[in-house]
């Protein structure tokens, strides 16, 4: 029973991520979460309480994977700088991967003014975590500093993640080009953690 359980929570988990990333937070309904992970709508409330919980829990597993750099490969030999690179060329696929999903996280912050305290307590321990992992990768930043030039070239990426084309048009560099996008994190990161 518990194995059906889980199995029952977990499809229902990846069809509201999968809503998501279709539909945005209006068009993940109840009805349509059921419709794809293949449940009567009142598994929802069963497993989860409220369609509010299931949405929070899927916030929070959706951010882990974004932001938890103990799911990166630990790339042993590289300097601050190349590791630096690799995670942002990492973020930044992953959020232009799933857009849907990358504006869903910073809809309330930048369309309602709405702090949400799990995307601040990702990007803030992102931040820490990177500040030390590329410290022990001989950054020559002190470390204020290097959580400064980290807080920039993070903020540049998520930019460039939320507004592709705005970005290309304004910033100069289509991060949906591969080539393009490396080279423009390549340029920030020099510029920033030199």
């Amino acid at each position: 029973m518990e194995e059906k359980s889980s199995s029952m929570e977990e499809r229902i988990v990846l069809a509201t991520i999968e809503c998501i990333e279709r539909y945005g937070m209006a068009g993940a309904t109840n009805r349509e979460i059921a419709r794809i992970a293949g449940v009567n709508s009142a598994a929802i409330n069963y497993y989860f309480r409220s369609k509010e919980a299931l949405i929070q829990r899927c916030m929070a597993i959706t951010l882990k994977n974004a932001f938890d750099l103990r799911g990166m490969p630990a790339m042993p030999g590289l300097d601050a700088q190349e590791r630096c690179i690799a995670i942002l060329l990492d973020l930044i696929q992953g959020g232009l991967n799933y857009p849907g999903l990358t504006r869903a996280h910073f809809y309330g912050l930048l369309v309602a003014g709405q702090e949400d305290m799990l995307l601040d307590a990702a990007l803030n321990g992102f931040i820490d975590d990177l500040a030390g992992d590329l410290a022990g990768r001989g950054a020559a930043l002190p470390p204020k500093e290097l959580r400064r030039a980290l807080v920039q070239i993070v903020s540049a990426a998520l930019l460039g993640i939320l507004a592709p084309a705005l970005f290309a048009r304004q910033g100069g560099a289509d991060l949906r080009d591969a080539a393009a996008r490396e080279a423009y994190v390549r340029r920030l990161v020099a510029r920033l953690l030199a």
